[in-house]
This record gives C-alpha cells, sequence and structure tokens, in this order.
C-alpha cells in the first residue's frame, strides 16, 4: 500500500477573488505563492490564486461564465462558498489509484503530468464523496526522486478543469464510489439509530 504523505492543499470556492485574496493575505497572513487567469475552455473558466502560509496552501478560485455557468459558480449556487475539494499528497500516485479502482473508486477523468520550476507534478480528481455533496479528493504526487514541484501548472489545472466540465455537461451526477450497488455497513435506518448514539 502507498503511503500518504499528508495534505497538500484545500480548495475553496468563492465569489469574490480580490476580496479572498486580501483577507488570506492581509488578514490571515498568507502569501500568494501561484496565480493564474481565465483557466479553463471556450464554454467557462475561472481565476484562482494559491496562498501559502507555512506548509499550509489554499486555493481561491472564482468562475468565469461564458457560453454556460462555470462550474465554480454552479458549485456556489448549490452549496455555497466555500472547500471544493481536498487534495492528498501520495508518494505512488499511480499506485493509490490503482487501490482505490479495485475497491470501486470512480474518478474524474485521467491522472494529469505537469512541471513546474521544481520537478514534476502528477494530479488526479475523484468524483464528489456523497451524492448531493460537491466535495471530492484529488491525488497528488510531487516528489519525484530527487525532484519535488512546489506550485502548480496551468496545463494540468486547466485539464482538471475540463474533467469537471465534461461531467458537468452531463447532467449526471455520479459519486467516488456506486452507493447504489457497493454493500455498506449499514441502511439509512441503521445510519440513524448509529448516528443518534454517537451522539448520546
Amino acid at each position: 500500500m502507498s503511503e500518504t504523505a499528508g495534505i497538500d492543499h484545500i480548495t475553496l470556492c468563492v465569489k469574490n477573488l480580490p476580496a479572498a485574496e486580501h483577507l488570506f493575505t492581509k488578514v490571515l497572513g498568507f502569501h500568494i505563492i501561484w496565480s493564474a487567469q481565465d483557466v479553463g475552455s471556450e464554454r467557462s473558466s475561472m481565476d484562482t490564486i494559491v496562498v501559502q502560509r507555512g506548509e499550509a496552501k489554499i486555493a481561491l478560485m472564482q468562475g468565469r461564465n461564458k457560453t454556460q455557468r462555470s462550474q465554480i459558480c454552479e458549485f456556489i449556487d448549490r452549496y455555497g462558498e466555500g472547500v471544493q475539494h481536498i487534495a492528498i499528497e501520495v508518494d505512488d500516485i499511480d499506485a493509490v489509484c490503482r487501490e482505490w479502482e479495485q475497491q470501486g473508486v470512480r474518478f474524474c477523468g485521467e491522472t494529469k503530468n505537469g512541471r513546474d520550476g521544481f520537478g514534476p507534478l502528477r494530479q488526479r480528481f475523484t468524483y464528489p464523496l456523497f451524492p448531493d455533496c460537491g466535495l471530492f479528493l484529488e491525488l497528488t504526487q510531487r516528489q519525484h526522486g530527487h525532484e519535488e514541484s512546489k506550485t502548480f501548472v496551468r496545463a494540468t489545472v486547466e485539464a482538471l478543469y475540463r474533467d469537471i466540465e465534461r461531467a458537468q455537461g452531463t447532467g449526471v451526477q455520479r459519486t467516488i464510489i456506486d452507493y447504489e450497488t457497493l454493500p455498506l455497513p449499514f441502511g439509512e435506518e441503521e445510519a440513524a439509530t448509529a448516528s443518534y448514539r454517537q451522539a448520546s
């Protein structure tokens, strides 16, 4: 089993990117490590800023509507501003993908390969974790031998954005696993009872 290095970054969807940038850089003490504008496709896109404080990295994204509504704006419409995905850093993304796929995990597209000024960067998105939930996971591999990427790559971010845009265009809401066919530990009534017992 491949080891997990930790949380690589957390991504937030926001309505006002300059305001979010001010919050994180002027109030919370983060600094900008990467930014890009109009990342996406001819149909929709986003502007993004990545801020960092210590080891903590947070990506901020604001949607741009073109011929269709941006996935960022659509996320905010349904769930409000907040966390869209959590990126988990792993030491071998291919091994983790194989492991997860054997357990029925579904990915929104293939692994994306890029390179920043420091080293290779590999990334892949899952579908959302739960029904009627926008939150999904990203797998990220930064360490490759003696090289280690530190920021982000426009081409891979754009490719990941287009994966979600394609899924958005189908109108079908998929989840990280097939909750209708995969066996789960308990049904809805048992889940409600378990939740009540934990709260008591």
